[in-house]
């Protein structure tokens, strides 16, 4: 059983399909009489939210040339459970055609994936902005369609489910450093791990 490779990079899939959900967020900033003065896409990494406040606080000086442009956004994958609720016998199997062939395959293994969307931004504006692009379209939950296993076509609806929303603000020293107000969004992805 073991020792029999495989890849079908389901939660590399997953990670991907994931952090496409915001990859196309705008922010508005308005002058008199609703004119607006500019429109910004917000900038989308995958890394772990302290990497990007550390980053924040090392270009703390408001006059320095170069500082990482606000409001941003990251995500990174927190976690991988096995999901009892969502399980079929390990013994059933479904037919599955790669086109020219009908292949028996056993049922997956299903499995939450935890991620955490991370807000930052310097003006509170700009973070509500952002939240209220998102927070519609889980109700609790938003599903994408992912190829799991394109040798058998094989695609499911995940879905990704909002779990929680946390806020903080980091702000520290006198009126000359930058404060960074930090939403938090941690969803769960339940999706399904397949053998060989």
């Amino acid at each position: 059983m073991l020792g029999t490779y495989y890849y079908h990079e389901i939660i590399r899939k997953t990670i991907i399909g994931f952090g496409t959900l915001f990859n196309s967020i705008f922010i508005k900033h308005e002058g008199k009489d609703n004119e607006t003065l500019d429109e910004t896409k917000v900038g989308l990494a995958y890394g772990p939210q302290q990497k990007f406040f550390a980053k924040i606080r090392e270009q703390a000086n408001l006059t320095k040339a170069i500082a990482i442009t606000l409001p941003r956004m990251s995500f990174e994958m927190t976690s991988i459970q096995y999901d009892p609720s969502r399980k079929s016998g390990i013994t059933q199997t479904f037919k599955a055609s790669d086109g020219t062939n009908l292949k028996k395959v056993f049922m997956p293994i299903p499995y939450n994936i935890g991620f955490e969307l991370s807000i930052f931004s310097k003006l509170n504006d700009d973070a509500l902005q952002i939240i209220e692009q998102i927070l519609p379209y889980f109700q609790p939950s938003f599903n994408i369609t992912i190829n799991l296993v394109s040798s058998i076509g094989e695609k499911r609806d995940v879905p990704i489910v909002l779990d929680n929303i946390s806020f903080r603000d980091e702000y520290e020293g006198d009126f000359s450093t930058r404060t960074a107000l930090i939403y938090t969004l941690q969803f769960t992805a339940k999706t399904y791990l397949f053998g060989p």
